[in-house]
């Protein structure tokens, strides 16, 4: 996350103003620059960003992300919880298998 935020960041790189953005998301200059702020401090509502990022023409995403310790990717994580996860293993294995040559027809 840059220093002092994302939307501060985003709104700065495609050379808007805190007022143009705030007239485009129908509040007040100084709400806008509270919604700055309480992303800066890490308090800021998803509904909040979600109304900044439309008033900036832009998408909000939004995710988290498996530390490495928790599992390396989202495949991991699911083989970690999900128990489903081992029998598509086992049918990605066996679909693999199918691929081959048997040993016996190479002859």
């Amino acid at each position: 996350m840059p220093a002092r935020g994302w939307l501060r960041a985003v709104r700065e790189a495609i050379g808007l103003t805190q007022r143009q953005v705030a007239v485009k998301a129908a509040v007040k200059r100084q709400s806008y620059a509270q919604f700055e702020a309480a992303e800066e401090r890490g308090s800021i509502s998803i509904g909040s960003l979600r109304r900044a990022a439309g008033a900036m023409d832009c998408e909000l995403v939004y995710f988290i992300v498996p530390r490495a310790t928790v599992a390396g990717t989202f495949a991991g994580l699911a083989q970690l919880h999900d128990p489903v996860s081992g029998h598509l293993k086992a049918t990605d294995n066996s679909m693999a298998l199918k691929g081959r040559p048997d040993r016996n027809d190479a002859d």
